[in-house]
C-alpha cells in the first residue's frame, strides 16, 4: 500500500533524520531565520524580528479572543506579552544553536 508519508519529508524539520529526538535548527519557524540572522550579528534583521513578534502577538490575541477573553487592551497586552515570551525563547534557542555549532 502506498503512503505519502514514506516518500515526503515534512516541511518543518525539527529532528535530525538520523537521530530522532535531537532538535537541530529553527528552519521551520517563521521567525527562525531572522532570529538566526540577528543572533549572528546582522542588525538589519531587527525589523523582521519585530514584525514577526507583532504578527505572533495578533495570533496569540486572536486565540485569547477565541478562548473567551474580551477587551481590546487586555487582548493586545496579553497577546503581545505571549509573543514576546515566544520570541525571547526563539532568540535564546538561536543563540544556543550558534554556540553549539562553534564548538
Amino acid at each position: 500500500m502506498y503512503s505519502c508519508l514514506e516518500d515526503q519529508r515534512p516541511r518543518v524539520q525539527w529532528l535530525k533524520p538520523e537521530s530522532l529526538g535531537a532538535v537541530v535548527w529553527l528552519e521551520g519557524l517563521p521567525s527562525g531565520e531572522s532570529a538566526e540572522q540577528l543572533v549572528g550579528g546582522d542588525v538589519g534583521a531587527l525589523p523582521k524580528v519585530v514584525f514577526h513578534t507583532l504578527v505572533r502577538g495578533a495570533l496569540v490575541g486572536l486565540g485569547l479572543y477565541a478562548a473567551g477573553m474580551r477587551g481590546g487592551k487586555d487582548l493586545a497586552k496579553f497577546g503581545l506579552a505571549g509573543a514576546v515570551g515566544i520570541e525571547v525563547f526563539v532568540l535564546l534557542w538561536a543563540w544556543y544553536e550558534k554556540q553549539e555549532k562553534a564548538k
